[in-house]
């Protein structure tokens, strides 16, 4: 069981942790204890700088990612679009 333990946070920290857990549905001391264990997990020479720079590089690649996405998918709307055509001639040839 937790023990209690006093912290001091600024303002906009506290209303911040308030808001997330009323959205999450949970309370304000679950919401500081999970970002606490979170801190935690970083290794103790963590550097923000290259975290940044990581995040970066994957927000980068996973714009790569969807705007390929977005090519694959209107190519695949053009082909069906071709294949319905070519359906639809072979249908009014056979009506013939």
């Amino acid at each position: 069981m937790p023990s209690p333990t006093t912290v001091y946070l600024p303002p906009r920290q506290k209303k911040r942790l308030f808001a997330r857990a009323k959205k999450r549905g949970t309370s304000f001391s679950d919401e500081l204890r999970a970002a606490v264990e979170m801190y935690l997990e970083f290794p103790p020479d963590f550097d923000k700088q290259e975290l940044a720079r990581l995040a970066h590089e994957a927000n980068a690649s996973m714009d790569r990612s969807i705007a390929r996405m977005d090519e694959t998918i209107a190519h695949c709307k053009r082909t069906m679009e071709r294949i319905n055509e070519l359906q639809r001639g072979e249908r009014y040839l056979r009506g013939l």
